[in-house]
């Protein structure tokens, strides 16, 4: 961890956090901003090998909210400039971004646009990619994904051919997908491809002590591909029933702690 990072302290984190908790409930919208004002501002990381420097905490675009203009622009307050949404998520996210940036459009520049396709023939990618263009009201978006990608044959030359038209038409800069099932194979594949500028996939306690995810993730790492984990609390339920469950987060209710407060 550089001397940078380490600025983003524990402390840091739960005192920024706890502005956010409590000021979208009882503060004035000016108090808040204040005092995020004096909060630390997220570190960035290289993503990959593409040149991009980005914050190391995102946010999910999976909102459709009276206040998401608010969190938009407390979230760039923060430095939280990694901006992560998709065609499909709700109805008003991918539009709530082109609100924001039509409102403050020099705002743009400072972030690093994530969306998605659901689709996978060249056409269809087109179409939802024009589509997320003209809500989010930009003519470009930074990462461009494919969507819940479960095998790497869901990639082929026609996926290859449509990412480099679309970043010579200046529509995308980088390209990658989306992993939520077989992603120890997926990301073990697509790092041989050659291709592939960026992966998103679930990663959390309960699965890195895999040796199979560490692998995958390691081979990624090696071929210079920037890794988004999601889903990083976990989920499911917290067990005693194994050593590998004690050792994950069972040990805490061992020793009295709550389901709720082990899965944190």
């Amino acid at each position: 961890m550089s001397k940078k990072e380490t600025l983003w302290s524990r402390r840091n984190f739960l005192k920024t956090t706890g502005v956010a908790g409590l000021g979208t409930l009882m503060a004035p919208m000016a108090g808040l901003a204040s005092s995020a004002d004096k909060a630390s501002v997220v570190p960035t990381r290289p993503f990959g090998k593409t040149g991009a420097n980005v914050s190391i905490l995102s946010l999910g675009g999976m909102f459709n909210i009276a206040s998401n203009q608010l969190l938009m622009k407390q979230a760039m307050n923060w430095g939280v400039t990694y901006w992560d949404t998709a065609d499909c998520y709700q109805r008003g996210s991918e539009k709530g971004i082109g609100k924001f940036f039509s409102r403050q459009p020099d705002a743009r520049e400072k972030i690093f646009l994530v969306s998605k396709s659901d689709a996978r023939d060249p056409n269809g990618m087109t179409r939802l990619l024009n589509q997320s263009l003209d809500r989010m009201k930009t003519d470009y978006i930074d990462l461009y994904f494919v969507h819940a990608v479960s095998r790497i044959g869901e990639l082929d030359s026609r996926t290859k051919a449509w990412a480099e038209e679309a970043k010579a038409a200046g529509k995308i800069r980088f390209f990658g997908f989306s992993t939520h099932r077989n992603m120890e194979k997926c990301l073990s594949k697509a790092a041989r491809l050659g291709w592939i500028d960026g992966i998103m996939m679930t990663y959390n306690y309960r699965l890195m002590h895999s040796a199979d995810m560490r692998r995958a993730v390691d081979a990624c790492v090696n071929a210079g591909i920037g890794l988004t984990a999601m889903k990083t609390m976990g989920g499911g339920q917290v067990r005693t029933n194994s050593e590998t469950e004690l050792e994950l987060a069972g040990r805490f209710l061992e020793n009295g702690v709550t389901d709720a407060e082990a899965k944190l």
